[in-house]
């Protein structure tokens, strides 16, 4: 499987955007619900729709169709009937928030009502990368002004700066409950709800910034960080006297010259600058490459309403995501803002973030056709809260009309869908030829293993399959599968995963590729005394797709491999490690 592409395609589209129609209601406060159901092919009654809780985003918003795919075949739906609903907004409660103490529930009004929200009739709106914006002093004067404004308003408005945030802490730490439950909390992260809700977010918070300087064109930067010149902390948002300042940042890596680290887990990286970069555009077309047959393994794991323990199953790209969360948030402490959800919002370079994972999301969608990622109702159908920006609870319908996306992304170079020395030198891998340098390992076992920073955790995995035919890793992919993970302290915890051919039942010093990560930040609430909660034992997996690792490693016709497991940070335990075969949701994109 290969990835090379020409290196300056970058996605013709992006979200969803919502066009506003003129109404008129008594009262400030009023949320939208949103549904995007092409056409009139939604069986569910406007009355019911009238019912629903504030901004009522459904999955189809953020779809993109229309674009001239590669393939655009979609898989087929499934049966189901538990998507993820709006909460009861009256029965907001304390956040598992230390930083905040816990509180960052929203003013609530009883009589917010619904009204239509329609597509904006405005230009196509293009997102730029912040290290481009830099030198156009008319459009940082508008952003500027605009979150200087956002930052005046009432405490208590909808559109506050620091109620934007909390929005963020609310429905990232648990604040809200899901319907009919008291217990299962509304959680956006560690599942394929991640990258939608966050599209919505970003969506409403730039629409509302649009409107605070009366300019309907106005979009956020994205923070090019698959670039090499946009590796380094965004310019415009180091300026002390501006609105767009955070104090609570990393001060060594937002000066000027620090390149981000995408493997970051709070020790820095003593390789040349130039080594770092290529590892994070590595890192990133592996993410890709790795994933295209299979959209979980990009996006996370299907999420449905009521289920008692929502799995930590990150998708790859919300992985690399968290690395710039903890890189940018100061080191010590609850480590805000950014690198703690509850207040990571509270910076600005938040949304300029989020804008290139949502990039990143687009260029996906392109790469694998434009197909719908997951045919599942459980995911059509999710929907979720906000405020728009005329403060109104809102429906929609026909979101998926390509003519009415009203925002796109500047297109730049993306020189990790060329060629990149990715893999082990054949210096690097003769160091375990010798059989002096050799080490047995064993198998898992059945007794979960705790991981230890000093000594990494190495065990042989069979394989299902070896030296599998082209038709056979179009239907199937292979996958790492890391089960009952558990981070035992509320504690950012990371580790990273290694995959070697062995020799028989010994493996070399070298851990070999690196094929992914699994990444939790810090998740907890303050205790009686003061500090934070320890022992919040969440459970995850990770799955890692290794079809496309195993061709370039030429690794086919091995039986078995040797995973390698190494903490980087935190306190963690898994259950499990095995290699499965898992259908395909696409043919063969690339």
């Amino acid at each position: 499987m290969s990835l090379l592409l020409n290196s300056s395609f970058t996605g013709a589209s992006s979200a969803c955007l919502l066009h506003r129609k003129t109404s008129r209601h008594r009262g400030r406060s009023h949320v939208h619900g949103v549904t995007c159901r092409q056409g009139g092919n939604d069986d569910r009654s406007n009355a019911a729709r009238q019912q629903r809780s504030p901004l009522l985003l459904d999955r189809r918003d953020m779809l993109l169709g229309g674009l001239g795919g590669l393939y655009g075949v979609t898989a087929g739906p499934k049966v189901l009937a538990a998507p993820i609903m709006p909460p009861d907004l009256s029965k907001c409660h304390d956040a598992k928030a230390p930083a905040l103490h816990d509180h960052c529930c929203p003013p609530y009004d009883p009589s917010e009502t619904i009204s239509e929200y329609g597509f904006p009739a405005t230009p196509l709106r293009v997102r730029r990368p912040a290290h481009l914006v830099k030198d156009d002093q008319e459009y940082l004067d508008k952003y500027k002004e605009a979150v200087r404004r956002m930052k005046n308003l009432p405490e208590d408005h909808p559109w506050n700066y620091y109620q934007q945030a909390n929005i963020h802490c609310q429905y990232c730490n648990d604040a809200y409950y899901q319907q009919n439950t008291d217990d299962v909390p509304v959680q956006v992260h560690f599942s394929w709800i991640f990258l939608p809700w966050h599209r919505y977010y970003l969506h409403f918070y730039e629409r509302i910034l649009g409107k605070l300087i009366d300019d309907d064109t106005f979009t956020i930067p994205f923070w090019n960080w698959d670039t090499k010149e946009g590796m380094t902390f965004p310019a415009i948002f180091q300026d002390a006297s501006s609105p767009l300042y955070d104090s609570k940042r990393d001060q060594r890596h937002v000066k000027d010259g620090a390149i981000l680290d995408l493997k970051y887990a709070y020790t820095d990286n003593p390789a040349s600058d130039s080594e770092i970069i290529r590892e994070n555009l590595c890192f990133i077309q592996k993410t890709f490459k790795y994933s295209l047959s299979l959209a979980e393994l990009f996006m996370g794991d299907p999420v449905r309403a009521g289920e008692k323990e929502i799995q930590e199953a990150n998708g790859q790209l919300e992985v690399i995501h968290n690395a710039a969360h903890m890189w940018v948030g100061e080191p010590d402490g609850y480590k805000e803002d950014m690198g703690d959800f509850s207040t990571a919002a509270r910076d600005s370079v938040f949304y300029c973030h989020h804008s290139n994972v949502d990039r990143m999301w687009d260029i996906y969608r392109n790469l694998r056709g434009n197909q719908v990622e997951f045919e599942d109702k459980d995911w059509l159908d999710s929907t979720f809260l906000f405020h728009d920006e005329n403060e109104q609870l809102v429906k929609i319908g026909d979101c998926l009309n390509p003519t009415k996306l009203r925002y796109t992304f500047e297109q730049v170079p993306l020189p990790w869908l060329g060629k990149i020395n990715c893999q082990k030198t054949a210096e690097t891998k003769s160091k375990a030829t010798t059989e002096l340098s050799l080490t047995r390992v064993g198998e898992f076992g059945t007794t979960p293993q705790a991981l230890d920073a000093s000594n990494p955790l190495r065990v042989i995995v069979a394989r299902p399959k070896k030296n599998r035919k082209k038709k056979e890793k179009q239907e199937k992919v292979e996958v790492i599968q890391i089960k009952d993970i558990k981070v035992t302290t509320n504690e950012t915890a990371r580790f990273d995963v290694y995959v070697a051919v062995p020799y028989g039942d010994l493996a070399g010093p070298d851990y070999g590729e690196f094929v992914g990560s699994f990444v939790r930040l810090a998740h907890g609430k303050k205790g009686s005394d003061g500090t934070q909660e320890q022992g919040a034992k969440k459970k995850g997996k990770l799955k890692l797709g290794i079809t496309a690792l195993l061709e370039d490693i030429d690794a086919e016709d091995a039986d078995k491999l040797v995973v390698t497991l190494v903490l980087r940070t935190g306190s963690v335990t898994v259950g499990g490690v095995s290699i499965k075969l898992l259908q395909t949701d696409t043919p063969a994109v690339i």
